[in-house]
């Protein structure tokens, strides 16, 4: 698919507007209210490859489409995800945590990035990837506008291994929050392994904008050999717990535990660690199987 025809499909983030505005300048009483008339859906690819249909918007969270295969970096995929790039249909904007690491973006998602009117990513990305991303610093703010609205997507912290830990540019790594006039406040953790980080986003998100509504927590406890001694690199299912307790969503959606070699832990475990925390119920069934699951 080249970049015109990519462009017709997309249905409306064509206006994005970078800003450093505090998130408080889109709250408001009834901002994150959601509209009923709006779906707001979840479609699991595998790993953390999901596409968010959300305020009038489809958006693709860090996308990896290739078939089972080795990468020179030592990883290995193990999974086929759900569906190809031609299966994606309308995409307005990707979401993308970070670059550097084949199970955030593999060849296929790549080759995407060029096709897509919205990249949203750190400022480490725009330059290995190109102009066509739009580098975001934490709390910096842009403005997808559709004919049904604007989504307003935040780039909030993230730490990519345990606390007190600088990978340097290999471990820059960003989550997002989106929000906005009838858009459920959704929290995307990206690859961050830090309760820490959370709760504190999750604080100024409470502050600036009200309650969080969705998180879409990346766990899976990645881990691989050579970095860190083979400490998590994401959250471990007992972490996720702990961050949804803290944070109190209405729903988690679970990504980035499937598909590749580097997981230490996989959906049972963190099912389990939310039942004993007593808040399964939050938990959303989300198979990689690429089926939408109704998140309203």
């Amino acid at each position: 698919m080249n970049r015109s025809t990519f462009r017709r499909v997309a249905s409306g983030a064509v206006a994005a507007t970078v800003g450093v505005a505090l998130l408080a300048a889109c709250g408001g009483e009834d901002e994150d209210t959601a509209d009923p008339a709006r779906p707001f859906t979840a479609t699991h690819v595998g790993g953390p490859t999901t596409i968010l249909e959300i305020g009038g918007l489809r958006i693709l969270l860090d996308p990896t489409f290739d078939a089972p295969k080795k990468y020179r970096s030592g990883l290995e995929k193990l999974r086929a995800p759900a569906f190809g790039v031609d299966g994606l249909g309308t995409i307005d904007a990707v979401l993308l945590s970070h670059d550097q690491h084949d199970d955030n973006l593999d060849d296929s998602g790549r080759a995407l990035l060029e096709d897509v009117p919205v990249v949203l990513s750190t400022p480490g990305a725009r330059k290995r990837l190109g102009d066509h991303v739009t580098a975001m610093r934490s709390w910096d703010s842009q403005e997808l506008k559709t004919a049904g609205g604007t989504v307003k997507v935040t780039a909030v912290p993230a730490l990519h291994g345990p606390d007190g830990v600088d990978r340097g540019a290999d471990g820059e790594v960003t989550g997002f929050v989106l929000s906005g006039k009838g858009v459920p406040t959704t929290y995307v953790s990206g690859d961050n392994a830090s309760v820490k980080v959370a709760e504190e986003v999750g604080d100024r998100v409470e502050k600036e904008i009200g309650p969080i509504d969705t998180v879409v927590l990346f766990a899976g406890a990645a881990r691989t050999p050579a970095i860190l001694d083979n400490a998590p690199l994401t959250l471990t299912s007992a972490n996720a717990a702990l961050v949804a307790k803290s944070l109190a969503p209405r729903k988690v959606v679970p990504v980035h535990t499937d598909s590749w070699n580097i997981y230490s832990e996989d959906m049972r475990s963190l099912v389990k660690a939310f039942e004993d925390r007593g808040i399964e119920g939050e938990l959303v069934d989300l198979a990689p199987d690429g089926t939408p699951k109704n998140l309203s």
